[in-house]
């Protein structure tokens, strides 16, 4: 029943993580703007109930992982590499923000990371390439070896 449940809870994670990825590229700089605004407004309350949800869920994740049996090098190297990607795509922002672009003070340092991910999310494109296609494959092994389907 863990393995099942690990498995739906990864389709639906991966799913969201793809549709945000896509959701940089075609949503315009004005709405992308005033979600910024909205999630930093209140002192960023919005962005620690969704980090600590999200803690939550990688907690369960893991736990549901452990359960199921996890070979250590595939869950090592998946750490690493996937702890290394978004290091590197973090320093694929390292430009200054032009004015109109930059955040309203105050400015924290993921205030500011966020919106020049946002203003410039083309900047990381190699990284995004290479999560998608790791993400389309494990949506295709989900599928095929997960739940069995196109048999």
């Amino acid at each position: 029943m863990s393995a099942l449940i690990l498995k739906i809870f990864l389709t639906v994670y991966i799913l969201y993580a793809l549709l945000k990825f896509f959701e940089f590229f075609f949503r315009n700089d004005k709405t992308k703007m005033k979600g910024l605004r909205a999630v930093y407004s209140a002192d960023g309350r919005v962005i620690r109930i969704f980090d600590n949800v999200m803690l939550i869920l990688m907690v369960v994740l893991v736990a549901l992982l452990f359960v199921t049996g996890v070979e250590y090098l595939s869950f090592t190297t998946g750490l690493l590499v996937g702890m290394t990607i978004i290091q590197v795509y973090f320093h694929r922002f390292s430009d200054p923000l032009p004015a109109e672009k930059s955040p309203e003070p105050p400015i924290t340092a993921i205030k500011l990371m966020s919106y020049s991910i946002q203003a410039n999310p083309g900047k990381a494109w190699r990284e995004l390439v290479f999560m998608t296609v790791l993400f389309v494959w494990a949506l295709f092994m989900l599928a095929t070896r997960g739940f069995g389907l196109f048999r």
